[in-house]
């Protein structure tokens, strides 16, 4: 466009018998069926076993590590010589506690369930069956501190628990539960609870505490995500995909904005937020170029019903209050089915002020949202999880302050002067979801389904054409989506996986160029209107295999292939579309290709404590059509680029597992990097392929705890990318210079403290010190234009709080330095005047808040 500026258990631990055989899945069709298969099984196994398992009371010599559920089940079961009849789906996404010295087997299981929300129930003809707590059999003293609303999830707020350390953090990097430090992968795992503790809502509130994260928001509602510095520009197709319960959101493609329109969901209902660093094509496809991030939501429970509710308000220095009423609910709707429903509403204030129409903190945000999630066992094999989850947000103008080349404020300190409604921005979404996972014995099926529709309306000044031009912009895309997996059990020496992929997604954009009054932001004349709809549809299938060779040394290979089609057309209208005056212009183009990315990671447990690994991976992003290009016979279509990714991880921990660490080294290679070029002898603008990039780096994560509840964790990243060969005329980059927008130092410190001041009460102190190093702004597409440096910051936060099993208040601190620390920028010249005018996005001024919230 021309003018476009599973599950990981087995059924059954012991004497290699499960309770799911494939008759018993067969009639997951036919429920009654499979429960008398079920119970056949189950008691034909217990008379077998019985002699050896009526020796329930004798002590046995226990050496089990915390680890998933499932496989501490299976591993006790083996050390005990105790048959235990287990579903899968009750101890997914559960961390069992360690568990060693000789203890009688009844204390042991006891031991090992407390705290699970399970318990373990003697057979008569020996063993154990391991179900759910149901209300009215059970005990408040053996209710679990931590709160939990299904499998894992936090009620959002305070917990009666310390927070889990990585040890004890269950993540699914690999479409499979495992725990944090057994995946060989660099994954950052976020915990909402504490996102939620201090009024960290939006992406860019947390992105300094993940290392190798960048981000560059365009104060309007749109950020570009880098990670690990791979990136060339802000328009673009993605380099980092991003998924909802396994659910890719949003376009692939740059027409339809796919790169800067992001979810920036409300960690108030959210499991887990996994960040996964370098390409990750082989598990997740395309645009996951550079990286991945993986939003988890809170499944419904059938336990008990509860819930909870939060308020908030917060103020800002120079700037407006703001506040926050979030809540959720658990309601159990039979002993199969669950019903889970969160909403939430929340006001980021504004601060920065608008001389040119006098009105004051113009950017502040209001954001309305809510999600349903539906539980059900449809038979003991089957398991259903249906979501739909719907966010609105919307602002009345841009965070952009009017500066100078240095940043340097022009007007006053956060202050602008730009055409009303300058900024502004409405976006909407919605994503429906269905998860089933079928454990059929020998294999678990697993199908994951979504369906997105994402609207995004936007305004603001049109540079270029003067300060009297309005750029406006409608996206929207639907996106439909399928995966099917199946894979085997884990714990075996051969483990294997392989699936399918399909998605289909159309978008319709809509962009008008309008000459408006200034101070009133009214229409004085059209300059264009342009129409421009695409398609994306893409087929891939995927498999690995992870083969052990000895109880250290596993190693893991994987294959992708992808294949995707692509159309665009356009149709303009207006004095800047018209290349025959009265004849609208049209132009179309479609392009097709195709991709193959791999994975081999050879990984050596060293011990219970240390494990290392190799990591060769490779990503790739898809090529696509450039539209009305082919009118100026500029290239028509250009190619996908990839990654390949050479890394050396260790993770592990020390001191009876109170320090936790994460360290890896990385060298990504990347080709054929897509550029977007402006050709100023026909002032269109088209993608290419051309030149190469490197990205070299290290990172560290490291996590101490005391029983003294003292915690302090540190992460920090260097990261160095730059063009390894000069990319093609039209872009101002040789050899050697750096990529936009990524730091090449950045870390943070965070130390917090638990004091019990109560029987059932506790407090917490905290305080956070992040850094963000100097960062290159985009290349400049025109030569003798200046490239920006954006210099780095740093940012101090501060915390305290009282929590109970039912209550918890807060007050939060957030750049108590006041610094202004500076996030991105871009020109906002126009061509009349000669002196260079830039809109500049800053971090918050300092903040002040406090959360009072209720556990139902």
């Amino acid at each position: 466009m021309r003018h476009r500026m599973d599950g990981i258990e087995q059924g059954t631990a012991g004497s290699g018998l499960r309770p799911q055989p494939r008759g018993a899945v067969l009639g997951g069709i036919k429920d009654a069926v499979a429960r008398t298969s079920l119970f056949v099984v189950l008691v034909g196994a217990a008379m077998t076993i019985a002699p050896t398992a009526l020796a329930q009371t004798d002590a046995r010599p226990f050496d089990i590590p915390a680890q998933p559920l499932g496989a501490a089940l299976i591993e006790f079961s083996q050390q005990s010589d105790v048959l235990i009849f287990f579903s899968p789906e009750v101890a997914r996404d559960k961390m069992s506690r360690p568990l060693r010295g000789a203890i009688p087997v009844n204390v042991a299981i006891a031991a090992l369930l407390r705290g699970s929300g399970l318990r373990a129930v003697p057979n008569p003809k020996g063993g154990y069956r391991v179900e759910r707590i149901v209300p009215g059999r059970w005990r408040a003293a053996d209710r679990s501190p931590d709160r939990e609303l299904g499998s894992g999830a936090s009620a959002g707020g305070a917990s009666a628990a310390a927070p889990a350390g990585p040890s004890d953090i269950i993540v699914t990097a690999q479409k499979r539960a495992e725990r944090l430090q057994d995946t060989p992968v660099p994954v950052t795992a976020l915990d909402p609870r504490s996102l939620a503790e201090r009024n960290l809502t939006r992406l860019q509130d947390y992105a300094s505490e993940v290392p190798g994260l960048g981000l560059n928001p365009q104060g309007n509602g749109k950020t570009n995500i880098v990670i690990r510095g791979i990136s060339t520009g802000v328009f673009s197709n993605p380099t980092v995909a991003v998924t909802i319960d396994d659910v890719p959101y949003g376009s692939s493609v740059a027409l339809a904005d796919g790169q800067l329109v992001q979810p920036d969901l409300d960690p108030a209902d959210l499991r887990r937020i996994e960040i996964l660093r370098g390409p990750q094509g082989t598990l997740y496809g395309a645009s996951s170029l550079g990286g991945l991030i993986k939003y988890v939501t809170a499944d419904p429970s059938l336990d008990a019903a509860s819930g909870w509710v939060q308020a908030s308000a917060s103020v800002v220095r120079r700037g407006e209050s703001g506040h926050g009423l979030l809540g959720a609910v658990n309601l159990p709707l039979s002993d199969e089915a669950a019903l889970r429903i969160n909403a939430y509403s929340r006001r980021t204030p504004g601060f920065v002020d608008n001389i040119l129409t006098g009105r004051k903190d113009v950017n502040g945000i209001d954001v309305v949202g809510g999600r349903a999630g539906l539980l059900w066992e449809a038979a003991p094999a089957v398991t259903v999880r249906l979501g739909m989850l719907h966010q609105s947000s919307r602002s009345d103008g841009t965070a952009r302050v009017t500066t100078d080349y240095h940043q340097q404020p022009l007007l006053g300190d956060l202050r602008q002067a730009l055409p009303e409604g300058s900024g502004r921005y409405r976006t909407y979404s919605t994503l429906l979801t269905a998860n089933i996972d079928v454990a059929l014995g020998w294999s678990d099926l697993k199908s994951v389904t979504g369906y997105g529709h994402n609207v995004n309306r936007e305004a603001g000044l049109f540079a270029a054409f003067g300060p009297d031009a309005q750029l406006s912009n409608h996206m929207r895309t639907r996106k439909f989506t399928q995966e099917f997996r199946l894979s085997s059990p884990t714990g075996r020496k051969l483990e294997w996986r392989i699936g399918g992929f399909y998605t289909r997604e159309n978008s319709r954009s809509f962009q008008q160029i309008d000459t408006i009054t200034p101070g009133t932001g009214g229409f004085v004349s059209n300059l264009l209107v342009a129409i421009f709809p695409t398609s994306y549809e893409e087929v891939a299938a995927f498999g690995d295999v992870t083969y052990h060779l000895s109880r250290p040394f596993s190693v893991q290979g994987g294959l992708r292939y992808s294949r995707n089609w692509q159309t665009y057309r356009e149709t303009d209208t207006g004095p800047l579309g018209d290349v025959t005056p009265g004849v609208p212009f049209r132009a179309s183009a479609q392009s097709n290709d195709d991709a193959v990315t791999f994975l081999i990671v050879p990984r050596y447990e060293v011990s219970r404590h240390l494990m290392a690994y190799v990591r060769f991976a490779s990503g790739y992003r898809p090529g696509g059509p450039n539209g009305s290009a082919i009118v100026a016979n500029l290239p028509e279509t250009f190619g996908a680029d990839t990654t390949l990714n050479y890394e050396l991880g260790v993770k592990g921990d020390m001191a009876g597992g109170r320090l936790t660490f994460d360290l890896s080294a990385y060298h990504i290679d990347w080709r054929k990097v897509q550029v977007r070029i402006f050709d100023s002898a026909t002032q269109f603008s088209y993608f290419t392929n051309g030149g190469r990039a490197r990205s070299d780096g290290f990172e560290a994560m490291l996590q101490y705890r005391t029983p003294r509840g003292l915690r302090v964790a540190l992460n920090g990243s260097y990261n160095l990318a730059r063009y390894s060969r000069t990319p093609p005329a039209g872009i101002v980059a040789v050899k050697g210079d750096r990529l936009p927008f990524s730091p090449r130092f950045s870390g943070n410190v965070s130390v917090d403290r638990d004091m019990p001041i109560a029987p059932d009460w506790t407090a917490t102190i905290g305080a956070t010190i992040a850094y963000v190093g100097e960062r290159q702004g985009m290349f400049p597409q025109r030569p003798g234009n200046l490239r920006i440096a954006w210099p780095g910051f740093v940012r101090m936060d501060l915390r305290a709080g009282v929590r109970s099993t039912r209550w918890a208040i807060g007050l939060f601190a957030r750049n108590v330095t006041d610094r202004r620390g500076v996030l991105s920028s871009t020109s906002d010249t126009p061509a009349s005047l000669t002196t260079s005018v830039y809109g500049t996005n800053f971090n918050p001024p300092r903040t002040f808040g406090l959360y009072l919230e209720r556990t139902l």
